[in-house]
């Protein structure tokens, strides 16, 4: 990450700030909104330390970056001795503590796979080539990027799993539907180019059609974007969480690291509400999600026992075939608690 750090006189005083400079990869600022910032200045003088800065620029995560950091009067050049002064920034790690969970947060570089693939368009552009109809909304994407960053893509395209529909004919018009031809709906996908809209695209250039029936559009649509750019939209447009969806699309489709992201975004979610859906609808089945969602309910099962929620679920077991035993599971980490207290 790129800042610029600055040190400004402003008529009897001293400002200093701290601006974003946009990196060659970086798309929005989504990741520095993770880190904690504290900007300094001291005054060094007869082997004595003087701290000039207040507590206005200590920066806590999540705080909007619109042009930067920063004070206009942060001391009076009065209080100068004509020392050395020391200017910086300490820039720390977010950790998230919600729900009980805590999970460091650290940026990571760009995947070498998104820099390869990218790479490959600038000396061999591929045009869209893969069309995926979402529940009947379409979305078009390059076979190259989604290959090189999807092993399960890659196996897919290149015809070892049947998923695919592979396009003999250049004009082949009986696979053309009719039917909305939005790639997004209120374009909640911000990818240029190489996701297109349908009346950008020539039948002529696809080479794959996708059929995908187990998962919203919008769930998907966020999955193309981190393939695109690894960035993550965890919230559809009524702003209610789809990390549950992007979860099982990321384990489905062999993507390791948002499988992760979106395992800790589950539990820095969990709450009282959405727990008991979560436990007996999806963590049963991943032993790395079931630990931490069944002593989150076993913890606040009495509460929990009570809810609305759980309510429903006891009103549709059918739709629940685990129940008996997820249920046993939860009794006896409850025990096991309440013998410790």
């Amino acid at each position: 990450m790129f800042w610029q750090l600055l040190f400004q006189s402003e008529d009897e005083s001293y400002g200093l700030y701290l601006k974003p400079v946009a990196g060659p990869d970086e798309i929005t600022w989504r990741g520095r909104l993770k880190l904690s910032y504290k900007i300094f200045i001291k005054e060094i003088k007869d082997n004595r330390t003087t701290e000039l800065c207040n507590s206005n620029l200590v920066i806590p995560p999540d705080t909007k970056i619109i042009y930067g950091f920063g004070c206009s009067k942060v001391f009076k050049k009065s209080v100068l001795q004509n020392g050395e002064l020391i200017i910086g920034v300490t820039i720390k790690n977010l950790e998230y503590k919600e729900g009980g969970f805590s999970k460091a947060y650290s940026p990571k570089s760009i995947p070498k796979n998104l820099i390869d693939a990218w790479k490959d368009q600038l000396f061999d552009y591929q045009p869209a080539d893969v069309e995926f109809n979402v529940q009947g909304e379409k979305f078009y994407a390059c076979s190259s990027i989604l290959s090189k960053r999807s092993e399960y893509f890659a196996k897919i395209l290149s015809g070892q799993w049947s998923e695919s529909t592979v396009v003999q004919g250049e004009n082949d018009d009986n696979n053309e539907n009719d039917g909305n031809d939005n790639v997004t709906n209120d374009s909640k996908i911000q990818l240029k180019n190489n996701l297109t809209k349908n009346n950008e695209i020539s039948t002529h250039q696809i080479k794959h059609r996708i059929e995908i029936y187990e998962y919203d559009s919008i769930t998907f649509s966020s999955m193309l974007e981190y393939l695109y750019t690894n960035q993550v939209i965890w919230t559809n447009k009524d702003n209610d969480s789809i990390a549950v969806g992007l979860f099982r699309l990321a384990d489905q489709y062999l993507l390791s690291d948002l499988r992760e992201r979106a395992k800790i975004r589950i539990l820095n979610e969990l709450n009282l509400s959405n727990v008991s859906e979560i436990m007996f609808n999806l963590a049963s089945r991943y032993e790395d999600l079931k630990g931490p969602v069944l002593k989150f309910m076993a913890k606040n099962f009495e509460e929990i026992n009570n809810s609305q929620e759980f309510k429903n679920v006891l009103a549709n077991l059918v739709n629940y075939p685990n129940y008996n035993v997820v249920l046993s599971e939860i009794w006896a980490e409850y025990f096991k608690i309440q013998r410790v207290k």
